[in-house]
């Protein structure tokens, strides 16, 4: 079953908004890969990403992610649905196996082999 597991949130200041994720909805902070803050709410990961001038993107929202069952049969449903984008491997040091882009540009991450920390 595919669902959506994770979502990352670029942010300049990572404390401030842990904190506020951890008060206001209780989430819990999980170790997870690199520098990002990781919380969750026991199913759902939210990662705060720190914004570093070498990350070329904007504070806010960045990508979110699904996990699914097996990527490859969906590299087909992508392309007819209209992807923006192929189906690109991410680097080995990164959370998903795999990225791709909706027809707008956001970016999707695709996990399957790596389970979220809870």
């Amino acid at each position: 079953m595919n669902r959506i597991r994770h979502i990352a949130i670029v942010t300049s200041n990572q404390e401030k908004l842990g904190n506020f994720y951890k008060t206001a909805f209780g989430m819990k902070e999980v170790k997870g890969i690199g520098s990002a803050l990781y919380l969750s709410d026991g199913y759902m990961n939210l990662a705060l990403i720190k914004k570093t001038p070498e990350l070329k993107v904007n504070e806010g929202l960045y990508h979110f992610g699904f996990e699914v069952d097996d990527v490859k049969p969906l590299k087909n449903v992508f392309k007819q649905v209209g992807a923006s984008s192929e189906v690109q491997p991410r680097p080995k040091n990164r959370d998903a196996e795999f990225r791709v882009h909706d027809p707008d540009g956001n970016a999707i991450d695709l996990v399957w082999s790596r389970k979220w920390p809870i």
